[in-house]
């Protein structure tokens, strides 16, 4: 795993879940106790970004989704999630996978780049929801 304690960030943040949850190594998936990420709720097209602070050929990025909390299940928020690649912080661009979802509690989401794309960041965006996630994992190879 390449993202552990890498910068990140997000396209808002909800109270203070903030980007640097999902790559601080706790695997907890309560996102109230375990602090998991959560852009704002009137975020219609959230995205959360990292930068791995050296250029990698990506080979799949996991997801640890929420699990059940004191709000419930809505671990179904995680879906329509595109991940993406780029060599620079604004061109983040380059397809890597997708996940279609529904998410479901606790459910890790394994996302394959079977072309390997090439880039120093990766971003994981999804529409009309809020994004929570609490871990991400990126595994690849040094260019």
């Amino acid at each position: 795993n390449i993202a552990i304690g890498k910068p990140a960030k997000q396209s808002s943040t909800q109270h203070d879940y903030n980007a640097a949850y999902a790559v601080d190594g706790n695997r907890g998936t309560n996102h109230l106790v375990d602090k998991c990420t959560h852009t704002d709720d009137g975020d219609t097209n959230p995205w959360w970004r990292m930068d791995l602070q050296a250029v990698y050929s990506i080979t799949s990025v996991r997801i640890l989704n929420r699990g059940i909390d004191q709000y419930g299940d809505v671990s179904y928020r995680l879906r329509d999630v595109t991940v993406t690649v780029g060599l620079t912080e604004s061109d983040v661009n380059t397809p890597c996978g997708f996940f279609a979802g529904p998410g479901t509690a606790s459910q890790l989401v394994v996302i394959d780049c079977p072309t390997l794309p090439r880039g120093r960041f990766v971003q994981i965006s999804q529409i009309t929801e809020p994004l929570t996630l609490c871990e991400v994992d990126v595994f690849g190879v040094p260019v």
